[in-house]
């Protein structure tokens, strides 16, 4: 995977067993799986995890997410099938805004939201 260049301040940082693979940079749920599409994520993926491992998760600061579609600074994101950041739609669980533009497959800095 390719290594993101931007700069991230991750406030608090938690632990979670790993039910399944986790991907670095991706937001993960409540249950240490990778978010499904529209689903309130707990934080996102500090590196990338092995399913049973405990992961480090982000869940107060900024932290880095790739994109799932493009997106534009500002924008409230949401969480795609795979865990990667989209745009909000209606009726989405927001996960963050924006802090730069991305296109999809790069990253963008998202500052987390509860």
């Amino acid at each position: 995977m390719t290594i993101p260049n931007k700069t991230f301040h991750p406030i608090m940082t938690i632990t979670i067993k790993a039910v399944d693979e986790l991907p670095s940079y991706r937001f993960v749920d409540f249950r240490g799986r990778i978010c499904q599409q529209n689903q309130k994520a707990l934080g996102v993926s500090v590196g990338r995890w092995s399913q049973n491992k405990y992961a480090g998760i982000i869940v107060l600061g900024t932290a880095i997410v790739e994109a799932g579609s493009s997106i534009t600074v500002g924008d409230k994101v949401a969480s795609n099938a795979e865990g990667k950041a989209v745009p909000a739609t209606t009726g989405a669980e927001i996960n963050g805004r924006a802090l730069n533009s991305a296109n999809p497959g790069e990253f963008v800095r998202v500052l987390l939201v509860p």
